[in-house]
């Protein structure tokens, strides 16, 4: 990979794409409508384009001898990076069939139950919100949009009135227009599995469980924790799996990664999938699995947009969802409303021996706007760490709680919830 040309669609959210095709001596160039971004002043050139001008991006391409495009998991920039490379005859990792397929709820959910694998029960509802179709349903219910991405536009609903005002919203959040709704499943607990994919082999890479900040009927929705393996990696392997990787095979998907979102039913522990992406995930993991595993999925994306393969030789065994052995995940400090004030215990969180990454998303002076409680805007952070068993997993995450503080400018406690490691059977 030295020396060859990388084109990287968008700045902002593909710093870590730029890093990680650096430390693989590739020339990264990226190109973003943003004079300056945090991508562009790490790269080895920035460029000004649009990246919808796929013309112009084309002609550039030819020009300067570029090997290879890609995004980070900018949904919209993959699209974008997608139709370039159609363009100019670059490698892809999925045709656009694919894509559609997988990256809309409806369509993903619809492929899940031809092939068996469970996903949550929906209800019929059009946007005329016809009173024959308001009336079969039972509450509480998810009103979600079909294409979004970072929890935009979901709403949880009890009563009529509420749908009335959420379905607009999952509208306006959709990048298609289309909305569905499904069943609440009672639960905090989410499930999540991820794929590697080499030459049309589909190879389980990670299974973890996912907590969210609130439990049902809470603001917010989203996750608080995560951790790999999930406890229910056999069950999900012996049961689920199979079932999954036919599913893939049959869209013909060859190459790439992919994740699976589920929540686990409290009433019956069954695991029910609603989403899925078929990209990197937003909260890049390759960290953990290069220290856990040894293998690193965001170069093998690169290193596939390259013309390289997806998976060399010595990386198949390395490949386990068993983490060979450890225990990696992460943890996300939601805040309450507000303006910072000040902030403690950063610095000694990073420095710890089990902590493999902390980003922190806002610093002193920024505020916290009411309408970003219970989207991904609400976290203060996210740090990514590794032990060798769950007790001290636990440990580890009770103790980055305790030290981390985040107040007000009046000295109020900004932190939104604290994660109970209880919740860790």
């Amino acid at each position: 990979m030295i020396g060859k040309k990388l084109l990287i669609l968008g700045g902002t959210s593909s710093v870590d794409i730029v890093k990680q095709a650096k430390r693989m001596g590739v020339y990264v160039v990226v190109a973003d409508i943003e004079e300056t971004d945090s991508g562009k002043e790490i790269a080895d050139e920035a460029v000004f384009m649009n990246t919808v001008d796929h013309e112009t991006i084309v002609k550039f391409i030819k020009e300067n001898n570029i090997d290879g495009v890609f995004s980070g998991p900018s949904e919209f920039n993959l699209q974008n990076a997608m139709k370039v490379c159609e363009m100019s005859g670059l490698p892809f990792y999925c045709t656009r069939e694919q894509w559609d397929i997988c990256m809309n709820k409806v369509n993903f959910k619809k492929l899940c139950n031809q092939y068996g694998v469970s996903c949550t029960p929906e209800f019929h509802l059009t946007e005329e919100l016809k009173e024959e179709d308001l009336a079969m349903i039972k509450y509480p219910v998810m009103v979600k949009p079909a294409e979004a991405g970072g929890s935009r536009g979901i709403s949880m609903c009890y009563t009529e009135e509420e749908i009335r005002r959420a379905v607009p919203k999952a509208i306006k959040a959709s990048a298609n227009g289309e909305f569905f709704v499904e069943k609440c499943i009672t639960s905090d607990y989410g499930f999540g599995s991820r794929y590697i994919i080499n030459n049309g082999k589909i190879m389980l890479s990670a299974v973890c469980d996912r907590y969210t900040v609130d439990q049902p009927g809470g603001k917010a929705l989203i996750s608080s924790g995560a951790i790999f393996p999930s406890k229910k990696i056999e069950e999900y392997i012996e049961e689920i799996n199979p079932k999954v990787v036919k599913m893939f095979e049959s869209i013909g998907i060859k190459n790439g990664t992919l994740f699976m979102q589920a929540l686990v039913d409290q009433d019956d522990e069954k695991i029910y999938f609603h989403e899925m992406g078929l990209r990197l995930s937003g909260g890049l993991i390759y960290s953990m699995l290069e220290a856990s595993c040894g293998y690193n999925d965001v170069q093998m994306m690169i290193r596939y947009a390259l013309g390289g393969p997806m998976v060399e030789d010595d990386e198949f065994e390395k490949i386990d969802p068993y983490m060979h052995g450890h225990y990696i995940g992460s943890l996300t400090i939601p805040l309450c409303d507000g303006v910072i004030g000040s902030i403690e215990g950063v610095d000694e969180v990073r420095k710890h021996k089990n902590v493999m990454d902390l980003v922190q998303y806002y610093t002193e002076g920024q505020e916290i706007k009411p309408d970003y409680i219970g989207t991904l805007s609400q976290h203060f952070c996210r740090v990514k760490m590794m032990t060798d068993s769950i007790d001290e997993y636990k440990n580890m995450v009770d103790w980055i709680q305790n030290i981390i503080k985040v107040t007000d400018s009046n000295g109020r406690n900004m932190i939104y919830r604290l994660f109970d490691t209880s919740r860790m059977k």
